[in-house]
């Protein structure tokens, strides 16, 4: 008898502005067998990362929670007493949550920190919020900064890269630089847009692609159109094929005002392409300053310029730091690693717990 231990994730929603954190299951998920783990994902809005999910045979739902009612606590409390686990794995902050999962009948509770700001007010998640789980995971030593206590660990974000990182664009191609992110304030995109302007007022060749949907889109093609740099931006919408873009890219852009541990720097270096970003939460834990790409102070335009012109300028520079980050990923951040950490955490759970353990498969 070989016993499996069942793991529910649960994810505020299955829409693809929530990839981020759908990739850090999806490693999961790739590697829970040979632990003997059986992970199973429940979204509280649907969308099309549920088809993307159940096409890899992970049994998923949906239980719409809309309004924060009575009636959707009821129904998530009724679905998960019909799908029993071990262990629930939450994906958000909030006290409501781990209370329906307690009182459905699962012993163990994570919950999952991927950022300590609700973006919509640009506030911090109080501590309060993940008091009741029995794990707080945080997605970076910044973000763990904000959860006091034992209960706290870092488990860095995983990503697969290739063998070799990918091909560097010709020497005679135009310097493009990258941004992959949600077009909210928060990103500071518009940053981008002026650096791309005054270098090309420099005689600079330079042009950007953004990535991206959201709701500062309107405001950043107002800007690009204000700049007369509309040969020069690219507008891409919601991007899937992200590898095949870091080909065509020199260095990816991230002046954030803040970010916890951003999948989309992980990409970048997976793919061996250097990153600009602020020096603020996570970034400093994902990228050595000067040797897999370069940390700018917050809101700093002017840093950004220079940065990305001394790097236009410097292809063998910029070459080397790609490479360094594509090792940096291969070292410290892998999928597998990310998900032996957290098989790890679940096995501290659920040890002394063998006894109350209901399901087994030969």
């Amino acid at each position: 008898m070989t016993l499996v231990i069942d793991c529910l994730h649960i994810l505020q929603s299955a829409d693809r502005r929530f990839t981020s954190v759908y990739r850090i299951v999806e490693g999961i998920v790739r590697h829970a067998d040979a632990k003997g783990y059986r992970i199973s994902v429940l979204f509280l809005e649907d969308g099309s990362l549920r088809a993307e999910m159940e096409s890899q045979g992970v049994a998923c739902d949906v239980v719409h929670w809309k309004g924060n009612t009575v009636e959707c606590g009821i129904r998530l409390w009724k679905w998960i007493r019909n799908h029993p686990a071990h262990i629930a794995h939450i994906h958000m902050g909030g006290r409501k949550i781990p209370f329906l999962v307690r009182a459905s009948g699962i012993s163990h509770v994570v919950q999952h920190v991927h950022s300590p700001i609700i973006e919509s007010g640009l506030y911090l998640v109080p501590e309060a919020a993940f008091r009741s789980a029995d794990a707080v995971v945080a997605c970076s030593k910044s973000v763990a900064s904000s959860f006091h206590g034992p209960k706290t660990r870092v488990i860095y974000a995983g990503i697969d890269s290739g063998v070799v990182p990918l091909l560097f664009p010709p020497a005679d191609a135009v310097f493009r630089v990258g941004v992959l992110s949600r077009l909210v304030p928060l990103k500071k995109i518009e940053a981008v847009i002026q650096a791309i302007a005054r270098l090309e007022a420099e005689g600079i060749e330079i042009e950007a692609d953004i990535c991206g949907e959201g709701p500062s889109e309107t405001a950043l093609r107002n800007l690009v159109d204000q700049l007369g740099i509309s040969n020069r931006v690219k507008f891409l919408g919601w991007c899937t094929d992200v590898r095949g873009l870091m080909g065509k890219w020199h260095l990816l852009a991230m002046p954030s005002f803040y970010e916890g541990f951003p999948i989309a720097v992980l990409e970048a270096m997976a793919a061996g392409r250097a990153v600009v970003a602020s020096n603020v939460g996570g970034l400093p834990e994902l990228i050595e300053d000067g040797v897999t790409g370069v940390l700018i102070p917050v809101g700093n335009t002017d840093a950004l310029v220079e940065s990305i012109r001394e790097l236009s300028l410097n292809r063998n520079r910029l070459l080397n730091m790609g490479r360094n980050g594509w090792e940096r990923v291969n070292a410290h951040f892998s999928t597998r690693l990310m998900a032996s950490q957290t098989f790890a955490l679940y096995d501290e759970l659920m040890s002394g717990a063998s006894a109350s353990l209901g399901r087994a498969s030969s």
